[in-house]
């Protein structure tokens, strides 16, 4: 068998995804590097923020991420990705001028509609362009954008935030995020299962169904393909444990700043550029490794980032109890950093390699919906809701038991991957 090789220009079309991405992290972060003051300013509770952080937005980005996944497998991609960042952009620019916590989180609810368009649109396409060899390290460079632009969220904070204030700063990002999406309508929707067709056997009928299909079927046929590959829903049961500290992480600045002793926006930039070193560095390594580990060892993709993560997990405890003032301090949150972002080219690409090509888009959805709705959105609330309770009981560091709880329930992420991996062999052994 030849070995099947990258569509053309598929590296340029990446860079422009990861461009993309990176402004997608930027708008869902700028609130959370904006912390403290947006709570200061609106008069909002910790419970409320987590609120804001959590559920309002991952509701509807979770549930519409479902509904843009099966677009996804069915319409134009980029111009459906060009229609969600038209309206994410435009409601960031509203969130600017936000007066309380009503008119905010209308807001950030469409942003979550909008931002949904992205993650499926984006994967399916890149699994379009990339043979199976190559995937994790090509969603890798992808998810670039998520250290990159959450970090870069915060180093906005701590450099523009004391220039121009955190409501302006949602305006410009607003109006860029317009700007680039008329890039989008230049595009070429990339053939659909044209890394199949000698990597994998594509049927006709899966061909024929790649573009149209019964709508009513779909949740049918996802639902059969999750509970006949146990991989694939371990694989996703880990992506849930995972995001509960990525939820309770919308809280990062405002605990550095009232229970580590920095002042406000004076270590959001510092945060900011250690993300971006650190998650840059998990997010590429992550998918190069996972690749180099899955073609020589067993359990896949998935057993290296079971290893990787147990390994780390003791440095993320201590964290929390080490004072600032210990260099420890910063190698604890480099290290969660790292592990946390090193988590999306093995984790997406091992579920584009479980699910047939027809679903691939409705697939992401799914994921997405299981990441932000049962893990970003429940950790990010039940952050803030722990902090409010702990503070009535006056317990010392509210908010510092609060995230532990967190760190405590994302054990179960490498335990489900390895959990995933033990079928993954059981898969191949029968293949």
């Amino acid at each position: 068998m030849d070995q099947i090789k990258t569509a053309p220009k598929a590296m340029g079309i990446l860079l422009f995804l990861l461009l993309l991405n990176i402004l997608n992290m930027v708008d869902r972060t700028l609130i959370t590097s904006f912390g403290t003051a947006i709570i200061n300013d609106l008069g909002l509770s910790d419970s409320q923020f987590g609120m804001l952080t959590g559920p309002i937005f991952v509701f509807f980005y979770s549930i519409m991420g479902l509904f843009m996944g099966a677009l996804a497998d069915r319409v134009h991609r980029p111009r459906l990705i060009a229609t969600g960042l038209v309206l994410w952009s435009l409601l960031t620019a509203v969130s600017g001028v936000a007066k309380n916590f009503v008119q905010i989180g209308i807001a950030r609810l469409f942003i979550g509609v909008g931002e949904s368009a992205m993650a499926p649109a984006a994967i399916s396409m890149i699994a379009d362009m990339f043979p199976k060899a190559k995937r994790g390290t090509a969603t890798g460079i992808y998810y670039l954008g998520v250290p990159l632009g959450a970090g870069g969220a915060f180093v906005v904070a701590g450099v523009l935030g004391p220039m121009i204030g955190w409501r302006n700063c949602f305006i410009v990002l607003g109006a860029l995020g317009i700007v680039l999406a008329l890039v989008l309508l230049l595009l070429k929707d990339p053939e659909r299962g044209g890394m199949e067709q000698q990597d994998v056997e594509v049927d006709s009928d899966q061909q024929d169904s790649l573009l149209g299909g019964n709508w009513k079927n779909i949740v049918s046929d996802v639902l059969a393909v999750v509970k006949s590959i146990p991989a694939l829903f371990w694989t996703m049961v880990g992506a849930i444990f995972l995001h509960v500290p990525l939820g309770a992480g919308q809280f990062a600045i405002v605990w550095l700043e009232r229970e580590r002793g920095f002042g406000i926006g004076e270590i959001s930039a510092t945060y900011g550029l250690i993300y971006i070193v650190f998650g840059t560095l998990g997010t590429f390594l992550g998918g190069i490794l996972s690749d180099w580990y899955q073609a020589r060892f067993r359990g896949g993709r998935v057993r290296f980032l079971a290893y990787l993560m147990l390994c780390i997990t003791p440095l993320l405890i201590t964290f929390r109890f080490i004072s600032p003032s210990s260099a420890l301090f910063y190698v604890g949150m480099a290290a969660g950093m790292f592990s946390v972002s090193s988590f999306y080219g093995p984790a997406f690409s091992t579920v584009q390699d479980l699910t047939p090509v027809r679903l691939r888009g409705v697939m992401t959805g799914l994921l997405l919906v299981a990441c932000n709705l049962l893990g970003l959105g429940i950790g990010a609330l039940m952050t803030g809701v722990l902090s409010d309770v702990f503070s009535v009981y006056s317990v010392f560091e509210p908010l510092t038991k609060a995230l532990l709880t967190a760190d405590i329930i994302a054990v179960g992420a490498p335990i489900s991957f390895i959990i995933a991996s033990i079928y993954l062999e059981k898969l191949k052994a029968k293949a």
